[in-house]
């Protein structure tokens, strides 16, 4: 099976909404860039974006699920934004006309992606009135998403904050944090937030084993859904 075919088998195999934006997207691609396309696969915590780098590669995510880690703590990668499919990666950059990735990305589960050469898709994408609208679109309702979610996050009480964190370290498979660590990437007091896990685990919702924590698929469904429903009624 060569390059091109394994890419229209991938896409075959998608939803059908995730089918007509990617045939809306490249509708007008040259037979070029098309051809250049990529399959690739990656197990779950690849790093596959590095802050500062080249931009070389734009990257389409088809399944699985990014993170992006620009957050570090002592060293400690803290992923402060997720990404579902269909999502891309270095398109934002080469509308800014930069030349350098902004954010570092890292996979949260094993997942597949399309790879187009970085200059390719610049040239493209900057002369093609149809890709750039698309583009635009997706890019300003990003950027208007996490500005409610930042103000969202500001209201938020002080225990909330820290479930919120919590369910984004399970999402991120993330290390282990101290509580000093933690009042940083929170905002909130040592105090809060010794309190809040102590209601957490009263509540079942975690066990502890001096401060590791451990959560499983359904405590953190649940805790999440506490900081859903907190969220809907501050501002959603």
């Amino acid at each position: 099976m060569n390059k091109m075919s394994e890419v229209d088998d991938v896409i075959s195999r998608l939803t059908a909404k995730q089918q007509n934006y990617l045939n809306s997207y490249f509708t007008y691609a040259p037979e070029s860039l098309k051809s250049s396309i990529q399959v690739v696969r990656m197990p779950a915590g690849t790093t596959f974006i590095q802050e500062g780098a080249p931009l070389d590669k734009v990257f389409i995510l088809l399944k699985g699920s990014v993170s992006a880690v620009d957050y570090r703590v002592r060293e400690t990668v803290y992923g402060f934004c997720h990404f579902e499919p269909i999502e891309i990666f270095g398109t934002m950059e080469i509308l800014g006309y930069m030349s350098h990735y902004k954010t570092t990305l890292a996979t949260t589960q094993d997942s597949l992606f399309l790879k187009i050469p970085g200059d390719a898709c610049r040239k493209w994408i900057l002369n093609d009135v149809s890709a750039l609208r698309l583009e635009t679109q997706r890019i300003i309702g990003y950027l208007l998403e996490q500005s409610r979610k930042e103000r969202l996050y500001v209201m938020l009480p002080s225990n909330q904050r820290v479930y919120l964190i919590l369910t984004n370290l399970y999402e991120t498979y993330s290390v282990y944090l101290s509580r000093k660590d933690f009042s940083e990437v929170t905002g909130v007091s040592e105090r809060t937030i010794t309190r809040a896990l102590k209601d957490l685990e009263e509540q079942k919702l975690i066990s502890r084993d001096g401060w590791n924590i451990v959560m499983t698929w359904e405590q953190y469904r649940k805790i999440r859904e506490l900081v859903r429903v907190q969220i809907n009624e501050t501002g959603e």
